[in-house]
């Protein structure tokens, strides 16, 4: 039985691999991605703690999958921070992690005034909380878990309407939606998230819709394309950002951020040549909120 995506896996590879970078060059520290790892990526995540590989891994990862690491640091590190400012300046107290995965901001963000759920298919779920329990981890506040497939079941029949309360300042974070979105599924979510109280704020990302007809137009979209299939995880949808801001007022929404890799990128690399970071442009992440 397979515990969550392969994607999911891949991305905890990554942040595994940037918090072994020296302290004073690191985007975050997140010392519990290595967890969910396979004995083969954890060798890897060791290998590049050492000087020799701590460039080599990162370019290998660069020239399979072009763009891939540097595009999903530098956005862990851009979400992160969006929470940390909706919990600190907009008095945000409840976190929905939706297709949570291996994500561990209720671990390694150490809020003290905020509540996380954590919503999630049940395998994926019951993995993640018995590994961490044996591993004697705990969140820095207890979580909560709503064991849900959204592909089967509405948001509205299974998520509970407690967390829809109006007195509620809520946060949604929908990271892992480019993975199995579809054309029904973003209108079912969103008409959704509509329901939530004004001020709430949802951040998720999608792919450009234009890389799907015109993958060459983007460095190394076509190599992606052919990984993922690989691993059995086609991306089928996609957004245009021209178009973003009338999408989102259908559901009574306001976009206060889009950008694509480009530019999360080139803000939190400090040091690092971006000039040299090319690949997966075509993948955005947004954030919007209620009216």
């Amino acid at each position: 039985m397979r515990h969550a995506s392969r994607t999911a896996t891949i991305y905890a590879f990554f942040r595994a691999v940037e918090s072994n970078r020296p302290p004073h060059d690191r985007l975050f520290h997140d010392p519990y991605a290595k967890h969910f790892l396979t004995p083969v990526l954890k060798m890897w995540v060791w290998l590049s703690a050492y000087p020799l590989f701590r460039w080599f891994v990162p370019w290998y990862v660069e020239l399979r999958w072009p763009g891939s690491i540097t595009s999903v640091v530098a956005r862990t590190k851009m979400i992160d921070n969006f929470t940390l400012e909706a919990i600190r300046r907009h008095g945000v107290y409840q976190v929905i992690l939706l297709g949570a995965g291996y994500d561990t901001r209720a671990y390694r963000l150490e809020e003290e005034k905020v509540q996380f759920v954590e919503v999630d298919r049940p395998n994926t779920q019951d993995y993640k909380k018995d590994l961490l329990h044996k591993l004697g981890i705990r969140p820095f506040i207890p979580v909560d878990y709503v064991s849900v497939d959204f592909r089967e079941q509405p948001p509205e029949k299974t998520i509970p309407g407690l967390l829809q309360q109006k007195h509620y300042k809520t946060l949604i974070i929908w990271e892992g939606a480019v993975n199995n979105l579809t054309p029904s599924l973003g209108n079912t979510m969103f008409r959704y998230f509509q329901n939530y109280p004004s001020g709430t704020r949802i951040i998720f990302n999608y792919v450009d819709r234009d890389m799907f007809a015109h993958p060459r137009r983007f460095f190394g979209a076509s190599r992606v394309v052919r990984m993922l299939k690989k691993m059995n995880e086609q991306w089928d949808t996609g957004l245009t950002p021209e178009t973003l801001p009338d999408f989102l007022a259908i559901y009574n929404m306001e976009l206060l951020y889009d950008e694509s890799a480009t530019e999360y990128r080139r803000l939190y690399t400090g040091s690092r040549d971006h000039r040299k970071m090319r690949g997966y442009e075509f993948l955005r992440l947004a954030m919007a909120v209620v009216k």
